[in-house]
């Protein structure tokens, strides 16, 4: 392995230190946006571990990629140096895009789908008001044949059914 390779295989270890430092502070972040009484918010050290496996798989990943599954002592080294220069330098440079892109493009796409469901129901609401007052008509004479008749036939068919013996 040349240097020129080496240099550039530690600066992809650091620059995916500075991406898992970014996914843990994000992971970390919506969590603690959650209600407490959330299932996922009491879940949070077991969603957390279970980011830390996907990373260090990626990470592995990312080595056979690039140095052909070789490992070094220099690799966990630049990768730690990536986190720690997320937490030191670019971590508000992050939260500032991360809240920019949950302004620019989470939030419009959630209005739209509530708007979309308020309109759903909406219309059936619509439809189903059309629908009692095209039947309320036909409810109150229901009603009066109710109060007339069905409830002598019922009474009638009850004192014949269990009638005492």
């Amino acid at each position: 392995m040349t240097i020129n390779e080496q240099v550039v295989s530690i600066l992809i270890m650091t620059v995916s230190g500075l991406l898992i430092g970014a996914t843990v502070d994000g992971t970390r972040y919506l969590l603690s946006t959650l209600s407490p009484g959330s299932f996922l918010r009491k879940m949070g050290y077991g969603i957390e571990l279970v980011v830390w496996v996907l990373l260090g798989a990626l990470t592995f990943y990312i080595l056979f990629l690039v140095k052909g599954g070789e490992w070094r002592l220099v690799d966990p080294l630049a990768q730690i140096l990536g986190i720690f220069l997320y937490e030191s330098i670019f971590q508000p440079v992050f939260r500032f895009v991360g809240r920019v892109f949950i302004i620019l493009i989470i939030r419009p796409i959630v209005a739209i789908i509530k708007f979309i469901i308020f309109l759903i129901t909406s219309v059936i609401r619509l439809i189903l008001r059309i629908i009692t007052i095209i039947l309320i008509p036909f409810y109150k004479i229901y009603i009066i044949i109710k109060k007339k008749y069905l409830i002598k036939i019922y009474s009638k068919l009850r004192r014949t059914i269990f009638k005492k013996r």
